[in-house]
């Protein structure tokens, strides 16, 4: 996914509500970077994008690790580039509630 517009900012911020500030904060730096057309990469190193928000870098890299694990970033093979997944573009990256209780009302028990 790439920053094209307005739009496309409401769109990812959205999706990334539920993530820590930090962690928002990088998926959207990466989506508002050029990314390799063919990759999808960001063909920047960790050290240049963190000074970028004047984010320590190791704390960048290890944030950036968090977002892998979770799913929403990779690393490209061979490279030292990362992009994110589709999970970032994905319409619909939260799971439904299920109901935990009786489905009726009535059916609930009085104390």
């Amino acid at each position: 996914m790439q920053i094209e517009s307005r739009h496309d900012v409401v769109k990812i911020m959205k999706r990334v509500s539920g993530l820590a500030p930090n962690l928002r904060q990088i998926v959207m730096l990466y989506a508002s970077l050029d990314q390799d057309p063919s990759t999808g990469a960001v063909p920047i190193d960790a050290k240049e994008i963190a000074a970028e928000i004047n984010m320590d870098p190791s704390l960048f890299s290890r944030l950036r690790g968090q977002l892998v694990e979770r799913g929403w970033m990779e690393k490209i093979e061979d490279t030292v580039y990362y992009r994110l997944t589709s999970l970032a573009d994905s319409p619909d990256n939260v799971l439904p509630l299920r109901r935990t209780g009786p489905t009726n009302p009535h059916e609930a028990k009085r104390a």
